[in-house]
């Protein structure tokens, strides 16, 4: 009778050795219309960012608390919790207020100075989708981590 061998086998110290998935920076996008938000996420994804779509006010606060996303691109107009309380709900949370805050919108003008600047960027609509990607890159650099 042989002793059990302590050594692992070829195929589980190379498979421990195997370089991992890099992460990717996480973006959610925070718009009601689902053909503007469709186009985002699939420049955002195209580009090598995980993008989490979300609709409402309500459900962009949720996500962005249980994410933590690297941003988020918000609309102003959404139905219930509009752009401007989901901006203020950010910021007032000690984990989402550090998360910068891209706004893409058609009332870029009715935005008070104050929320200004809680911005990391302020978009008009309709944007060019160039800019969106390197305004993204500028905020948060490379897709991955």
């Amino acid at each position: 009778m042989t002793a059990p061998s302590n050594r692992r086998s070829r195929t589980n110290a190379a498979s421990d050795r195997a370089p991992k998935p890099a992460l990717k920076r996480t973006v959610l996008v925070v718009e009601d219309d689902e053909a503007v938000s469709g186009l985002l996420v699939a420049l955002l994804e195209d580009s090598g960012y995980d993008a989490v779509p979300a609709y409402d006010g309500r459900s962009a606060i949720d996500l962005a608390q249980r994410l933590r996303p690297h941003l988020i691109t918000l609309a102003l107009a959404l139905p219930g919790t509009d752009g401007h309380q989901v901006l203020e709900s950010l910021k007032a949370n000690p984990s989402t207020r550090e998360i910068p805050v891209v706004v893409i919108s058609a009332f870029t003008q009715i935005l008070p100075a104050g929320d200004r600047k809680k911005l990391a960027y302020l978009l008009g609509k309709p944007f060019d989708v160039s800019e969106v990607l390197a305004i993204v890159q500028a905020t948060v650099g490379n897709p991955y981590l």
